[in-house]
């Protein structure tokens, strides 16, 4: 029988909800201009796609803000973080984002609370992402230029869901093309045109600018970090979005065919 920790701390609330996690999911912040504090935990790093995840998400802060203002705030940061990560693509049943406020601390600016709110979910977006299953790379995925904001996130998570990128990212191997199919399955999104797409790995721009071998070697070496940046810009209007995800190994393979339920 597992043994779940006890106490009412972050920590040990954290603890209590992994499941394949391999590590706690805690991130705190403070509320600019207050003495308010955000504090976020969560679980997740499989099967993992927003609208139905097993992703579990609470946080919680001492700030006095009517329910009206938390909910806008709240939903307005959800979707620029929980609803930018996605691990596998596939989907479950227990997909939850909640937040509640003890006011404790007093009246704060909204404003300042929806970017407290925001470094904090976005520090357990990319925990969630680098702890994806079997996972040894985050991938950063930021689409620019785009018609809207609504067509840069649908291309981006087509390329951060792409088999073919996270197994490059992978084998660190710099290989702009599968990034280009990836954006290229977007085929309902008429208006991305070749001629004006502009790739990149880091700071580096591997199409339409060509890289010698000496840069695919160093770019490759810079696949081998922790974090891979993949940027895409599509040369139509001020769209932009960021998704995160990871690479796809042997790892993913193993816990998912020995796991059963």
């Amino acid at each position: 029988m597992p043994v779940h920790p006890t106490g009412t701390s972050a920590d040990a609330i954290a603890d209590g909800i992994m499941t394949t996690d391999t590590v706690r999911k805690v991130a705190t912040g403070t509320v600019e201009g207050s003495t308010a504090t955000v504090v976020g935990i969560a679980k997740g790093v499989g099967m993992i796609e927003p609208d139905m995840a097993t992703m579990i998400a609470v946080v919680l802060t001492d700030a006095h803000v009517t329910a009206d203002d938390l909910d806008r705030v709240f939903r307005r940061v959800v979707d620029r973080t929980f609803n930018c990560v996605s691990i596998d693509t596939d989907t479950s049943t227990s997909d939850t984002a909640v937040v509640l406020a003890g006011g404790a601390a007093g009246a704060v600016d909204t404003d300042a609370l929806e970017r407290a709110m925001y470094e904090v979910c976005l520090d357990l977006t990319k925990q969630i992402a680098r702890d994806g299953e079997g996972a040894q790379t985050l991938i950063e995925v930021t689409v620019t230029g785009a018609r809207d904001d609504d067509q840069a996130k649908r291309v981006a998570k087509a390329v951060v869901n792409s088999p073919l990128v996270k197994t490059a990212v992978h084998g660190a191997d710099p290989n702009w093309g599968r990034v280009a199919m990836a954006v290229g399955k977007c085929s309902d999104d008429t208006d991305i045109d070749q001629a004006r797409v502009a790739i990149r790995f880091g700071d580096t721009e591997v199409y339409p600018t060509r890289v010698d071998e000496g840069g695919l070697a160093e770019l490759s070496v810079y696949m081998r970090g922790e974090t891979v940046l993949i940027g895409i810009d599509l040369g139509i209007a001020d769209g932009t979005a960021t998704v995160w995800g990871c690479d796809l190994t042997d790892g993913y393979v193993r816990i998912n065919a020995d796991y059963t339920t």
